[in-house]
């Protein structure tokens, strides 16, 4: 093989890896530039939709704490219960976030929100209509309360799930210490011990009926 033929093999062979190497870097660049954009996507829907979660979460507990009283007393007419706070709702998709840069089983949790929130809509409606009794109307309120409250701890585990996915600050709080997650335990906590009395008592009459008959 002449000189020429050999030079010409190498300029050939030059202009083959600029090329390829100016396109990796033009690859890298694009690369670089969608992962610093994707990041700043996800952090400013992390901001956003964190605040939404919780004012969310906030105001389960505001319908978890509602028992159709109003200072100590029935909230409605001639003594009856009735709801004291309206029940909150959630519309992630109304929110304008690029909701794709999460992981996905994150972002289905977040936007099955909605639907939880109204299979206990209908639920309660229904507890409302065909089981509920006068005048304190207890097997709603109970139902409404203890539903919302396990919505608001699964909103506010999402919230922590996105701060931490993002790197944002995480505030911790212990169980003796007074806050929005751990009053909502105990919501659930009072609940269940005054269904498991009723149905105690319940039990009690029952048995006593059925030894006198």
């Amino acid at each position: 093989m002449d000189k020429g033929n050999v030079s010409a093999i190498i300029s050939a062979l030059a202009g083959i890896s600029g090329v390829l190497l100016g396109g990796a870097i033009t690859a890298l660049k694009e690369w670089l530039i969608h992962r610093s954009r994707r990041k700043t996507e996800t952090a400013y829907l992390a901001a956003i939709v964190v605040s939404h979660l919780d004012r969310f979460a906030n105001a389960c507990l505001h319908v978890a704490l509602d028992d159709g009283t109003a200072y100590g007393q029935p909230a409605g007419e001639n003594g009856e219960h009735e709801p004291t706070v309206t029940a909150p709702d959630f519309q992630p998709l109304d929110i304008d976030v690029e909701w794709k840069v999460l992981p996905q089983d994150l972002m289905y949790a977040i936007l099955r929100v909605p639907d939880q929130r109204e299979q206990i809509q209908n639920r309660i409606a229904g507890i409302a209509e065909f089981v509920a009794t006068p005048p304190d109307h207890s097997e709603y309120f109970h139902a409404r309360q203890r539903d919302y409250a396990e919505l608001g701890l699964k909103v506010s585990e999402l919230a922590l799930r996105l701060r931490k996915h993002t790197g944002m600050p995480i505030e911790t709080t212990h169980r003796d210490e007074w806050s929005r997650d751990n009053e909502l335990r105990n919501v659930i906590e009072r609940i269940d011990e005054l269904e498991a009395a009723a149905a105690r008592h319940i039990a009690k009459h029952r048995e006593k009926f059925d030894s006198l008959s």
